[in-house]
């Protein structure tokens, strides 16, 4: 006879196996889950010169946990050697990741130079979640830690984690555009440890408030070049929605970055429109980049450059953005502020502070060599922003180039420009030799 003491015993020992075998199964597919999940934000190579490191999410708060930053090391890489930091903000996608030699390579670093690629936070291989539970984006937690100065101490603590055991060895810095407004913070804060900082038509909103947010009339004054009467015919063409407005103004500011004079194309797109005549406008839209509204809602670029992409307008040109609207038609007000209008609307209702931006009066303290190249046609970051900082940095060159935002006109003569600064200063033979060089052509201020 089957004792039932037994079977009681059998019972209990089953059930309980039973529910550690689930228990099991959760913590395995937890583990593979989040094994797979880690593995798809983490560099697949790290080496001497593929490098992760932990950070804080927020440099504020560290107790709210940490993600995974990757950087790179150029192949010559060498201690002995100057170390340049290539400075990307987050709407920037210079070099990529692993390809650092590539990054070398396109500016024409010297082969003596070191260069330091890292990963902005929130990409794939620096990524910080900020969904919500029901797949929503977390918009006060984006603007909390994707900021310049979370940017900025990341930065910091690259330089740190490389040169553990080189603490008296200064780096150099290279930013362009967003990448130079990064440069421009990071100097403030940590300039004792540059020795030489190149900065590359990078905005500055403190001088573009003073300034008077000139950038803001380009379009208005580079019609008014052609025809006085185009302006009338934009007013009436945008009033009467004859196309999306955005994508109107996206195209008009991107043509800008296209031709050192853009003043006839835009005029001729204008005119046409005005006569109900598309040709010119959509012959544009079907090429990459000038569709605002696509541009928007391209998933898959938006997760190629992270949400914080969408702050930095903010942080560029917020003094501007930030204020009450122009009383003519400006592409950069009305495109920006729709870009990053997820961010301005916590602003607007006091959810979240405005940018902090560093006080000019800093820049007096700062005793790194600083370079500054400007574009005579640069619409958004204007010659004039290079002009005024030379009144704050103690040690500083600016070089004012025969070109626009996006430095093509005299490309063969910006590496000449970086490598004499680089690697022997602003007052040396060299740079003054660089500058005088029949490849590049300054305007001179009247």
């Amino acid at each position: 006879m089957t004792n039932p003491n037994l079977i009681s015993c059998k019972s209990t020992f089953q059930r309980i196996n039973s529910r550690y075998f689930f228990i099991l199964v959760i913590i395995l597919v937890f583990y593979l889950f989040r094994n797979s999940y880690s593995q798809d934000h983490i560099y697949p190579v790290e080496d001497f010169y593929n490098r992760n490191i932990e950070l804080p999410i927020d440099h504020n708060n560290p107790d709210e946990g940490s993600f995974t930053l990757y950087y790179q090391l150029s192949s010559n890489f060498n201690f002995n050697n100057p170390i340049i930091f290539f400075i990307n903000d987050s709407q920037q996608a210079h070099g990529a990741p692993g390809d650092v030699d590539g990054l070398r390579e396109e500016y024409q670093f010297d082969s003596l130079f070191n260069i330091i690629r890292y990963e902005p936070r929130g990409r794939q291989y620096s990524y910080i979640e900020i969904e919500n539970e029901d797949g929503s984006i977390n918009w006060e937690k984006a603007y909390r830690i994707f900021s310049s100065s979370q940017i900025v101490e990341d930065i910091e603590r690259v330089r740190q984690n490389l040169l553990s055991g080189h603490p008296n060895k200064k780096i150099y810095l290279y930013g362009r555009s967003g990448g130079g407004y990064l440069v421009q913070e990071y100097l403030a804060k940590y300039f004792r440890y540059v020795e030489r900082a190149f900065i590359r038509c990078g905005p500055n909103p403190l001088i573009m408030e003073k300034l008077g947010f000139i950038e803001s009339r380009f379009l208005l004054n580079s019609l008014n070049t052609v025809d006085s009467t185009v302006y009338k015919k934009l007013e009436k063409v945008l009033d009467e929605n004859v196309v999306p407005e955005l994508n109107l103004l996206w195209l008009l500011n991107r043509l800008a970055y296209q031709f050192q004079d853009p003043g006839p194309i835009q005029a001729k797109i204008i005119d046409e429109l005005f006569q109900n005549n598309f040709d010119t406008y959509q012959s544009y839209m079907e090429k990459g980049g000038y569709d605002y509204l696509k541009l928007k809602g391209n998933k898959v670029l938006i997760n190629q450059m992270g949400i914080g992409g969408f702050l930095r307008p903010i942080e560029c040109d917020g003094k501007y953005l930030l204020g009450p609207p122009p009383d003519y038609i400006d592409p950069i007000y009305y495109c920006f502020r729709d870009l990053s209008s997820a961010f301005i609307d916590l602003i607007e209702k006091n959810k979240v502070p405005s940018p902090i931006f560093p006080s000019l009066n800093k820049f007096e303290e700062v005793e790194t060599e600083v370079f500054y190249l400007a574009g005579k046609n640069d619409h958004m970051s204007p010659y004039q922003i290079g002009v005024e900082l030379g009144k704050y940095f103690p040690n500083y060159e600016l070089f004012i180039s025969d070109d626009n935002h996006l430095f093509n006109k005299h490309k063969d003569c910006y590496p000449l420009l970086r490598n004499a600064f680089f690697k022997h200063g602003n007052s040396s033979r060299q740079l003054k030799e660089a500058k005088k060089n029949i490849l590049c052509k300054e305007w001179k201020l009247n």
